[in-house]
């Protein structure tokens, strides 16, 4: 696994344990498990961003229901397999981590990480994504029409 830029550069996220952390790093890699230099790049910014945000956000109630989420993940490895979570193999996380589904903090998470993974421009010229039909001052750029969306394999 990478070490992150922000971890190697001092960066204290100050409430995520160095095994939480792993255990998050490793759930972003199975909710998102595209192979390649840009997605692991475009999941080592997920990473840095998550903990960046949930860092500096003031609610410690949020803080800890993902830090017992993280925790919740590796009882239910330990249990199932004895092992931690991030060193599973994708199928037996992908298991635990369906077993989790219906919770409210299983949501949250994934909807953040997709949301930061998917807007990485990098994955988007990996997938063949054109890009927006508008840019962010709402300038209409020529929707989809003759730019090749047509034509993609997907």
């Amino acid at each position: 696994m990478a070490t992150s830029p922000l971890v190697e550069n001092g960066f204290q996220n100050g409430f995520l344990s160095d095994l939480q952390q792993k255990n998050l790093r490793q759930f972003i890699a199975l909710v998102v498990p595209h192979q390649g230099e840009a997605f692991e790049k475009a999941r080592n910014n997920t990473f840095d961003s998550l903990l960046h945000s949930w860092s500096k956000d003031a609610d410690v109630k949020k803080q800890e229901k993902l830090k017992a989420y993280l925790d919740l993940l590796q009882r239910y490895a330990q249990k199932t397999s004895r092992k931690d979570f991030y060193s599973l193999s994708s199928s037996e996380g992908t298991e635990i981590i369906q077993q989790t589904e219906s919770q409210k903090i299983f949501q949250d998470l994934l909807n953040q990480i997709l949301s930061v993974f998917y807007n990485n421009h990098g994955v988007w010229a990996a997938i063949g994504y054109p890009g927006p039909s508008m840019n962010d001052n709402g300038k209409y750029l020529g929707g989809y029409v003759n730019k090749g969306f047509d034509q993609l394999s997907w």
